[in-house]
């Protein structure tokens, strides 16, 4: 049985380099970012980044699931070839519609927002027209190479990508004085030339074809995803937008750069996410896939909880390092570290949930997913507006992590009704519990002793941690050790 958990997760690892030198680019630029700026300069580019995180699923309306399902569900290479091409044309005829009507109605939109410096502002809404009309193009190339499984020429292109972005940063910022323009015009190269590459990488599927009819079911089968993908991102970025409401772009400067130092958690997330999808349709008609499915949770809850423990221990003392005047968080913005433990835990919980959502598929009721991240959303906002005017940063964190927490319990009840897993609960319990443990002795720890013996106590207790389990055959150390061998 744990042959799936081993093939799942090492393809899993292999995507997870790519999406983890691309996260990578918040941590190795943070420094840079929180030394040239104000946290009232980064509130105002973390603000328009919500917008564009926001704005991106309207340009993309589903196309990115829809394009996959269509590719590999195409009988041959010349049907393959026309999908590529209507997808590509039809995007860019519609992100040109979309930006150009953005930039004229910058003004009206920026205006809402209340920024503190209105120019700036307004500069950047505009500068955003064109960075979501190269976002949208640039992903396809990608997302036809993840198609056709061909995971190292995703990774070179995603390290291209990467290291193009991160050096236009430093030229930007440091070395032309763009301000915080300069990271929009950063992700704007990057995407360009990541593009260009991405259209050599799939020359074979390029074509100037046309088609209406396949334009046409492809828009009717994404257009379902819209809405999910809405609820999802309003509950991760509308903290930012009710944090500015009540206080400042100061605390939501300081707020986003401590929740990037917890974003490492959506590593894990992101990169299960990239292979479970498929993974889990292709299982659907094994009579073993229930037994399949749940000793994979197992192994997720194990390394999730792994994650949080290791980067709840060591985030704070990580980043106090200081060379000089230069450390890797500055000292105005590590007031906002106690944030980072809740926030770790709530990417964990969306794992979890994702995991879950195995059984609406399997089951034709995909509506199920509708109604949990509407109710999710729904909750979301009002613990927003109940705790963010108490508890500022912390009430924020604690609404994410409870909105999650409430996600996944929520579809966990309806799953047992729509296409019941015996999930391994005494197992899961035992590995929940433990964590538990191991992170009130990190605190009580934390009470009594320095950075130094406190980090050599935290590698203790996590060494601990992982013992207990291997000792209660909870886990497998080779399990999860082939893991790992199976790509080196």
């Amino acid at each position: 049985m744990s042959k799936h958990v081993k093939d799942l997760f090492s393809q899993t690892t292999i995507y997870g380099i790519g999406l983890f030198a691309n996260k990578a680019i918040s941590f190795v630029l943070l420094p840079l970012y929180t030394y040239y700026f104000a946290p009232s300069e980064l509130g105002v580019y973390n603000i328009v980044q919500s917008v564009w995180l926001f704005i991106i699923l309207i340009y993309l309306y589903g196309q990115e699931t829809a394009f996959i399902k269509f590719f590999i569900d195409a009988e041959n290479e010349r049907e393959k070839k026309n999908i590529y091409s209507t997808t590509l044309i039809m995007l860019a005829l519609t992100s040109l519609a979309f930006s150009s009507a953005l930039y004229f109605l910058s003004g009206p939109l920026s205006g809402l927002f209340s920024f503190e410096n209105p120019q700036t502002g307004l500069k950047l809404i505009k500068i955003l027209g064109l960075l979501l009309f190269t976002d949208t193009l640039f992903r396809f190339p990608l997302l036809l190479i993840r198609a056709e499984l061909k995971a190292a020429s995703y990774l070179y292109l995603t390290l291209l990508s990467v290291l193009v972005n991160i050096a236009a940063n430093f030229i930007l910022i440091v070395y032309l004085k763009t301000g915080v323009e300069g990271i929009f015009y950063s992700y704007i190269i990057s995407c360009v030339i990541t593009f260009i590459a991405g259209l050599f990488a799939t020359g074979r599927y390029l074509g100037f074809t046309f088609s209406f009819d396949k334009a046409k079911k492809l828009v009717h089968y994404g257009n379902k995803f819209i809405y999910i993908g809405l609820f999802i991102l309003l509950i991760d970025v509308s903290d930012r937008f009710f944090l500015k409401y009540f206080f400042s772009e100061d605390v939501v400067g300081i707020y986003s750069a401590n929740y990037r130092l917890a974003s490492v958690m959506s590593l894990l997330v992101a990169a299960f996410r990239f292979s479970w999808t498929p993974y889990f349709l292709n299982l659907e008609k094994n009579p073993e896939n229930k037994k399949m499915i749940s000793e994979i949770f197992t192994y997720l809850v194990f390394a999730g909880l792994l994650l949080f423990l290791i980067f709840s221990f060591f985030t704070a003392p990580f980043v106090k390092i200081s060379f000089g005047k230069f450390s890797l968080l500055d000292t105005r913005y590590q007031g906002g570290l106690t944030i980072v433990p809740l926030i770790l835990l709530a990417y964990f919980f969306s794992g979890m949930y994702s995991a879950m959502s195995v059984a609406p598929f399997y089951a034709n009721k995909t509506g199920e997913l509708f109604f949990v991240t509407f109710f999710g959303f729904v909750v979301n906002t009002v613990m927003n507006f109940i705790l963010i005017p108490k508890y500022i940063m912390t009430g924020a964190a604690v609404s994410t992590l409870v909105t999650y927490l409430f996600m996944l319990v929520y579809l966990y009840i309806r799953s047992l009704k729509i296409y019941r897993i015996e999930f391994n609960t005494a197992g899961i319990l035992v590995i929940s519990g433990f964590a538990a443990i191991s992170y009130f002795l990190y605190a009580l720890a934390s009470s009594y002793f320095d950075n130094v013996i406190l980090i050599i106590i935290s590698f203790f207790i996590i060494a601990f941690f992982i013992i207990f389990l291997s000792l209660t055959k909870t886990i497998k150390l080779t399990t999860v050790k082939s893991i790992f061998i199976k790509r080196t």
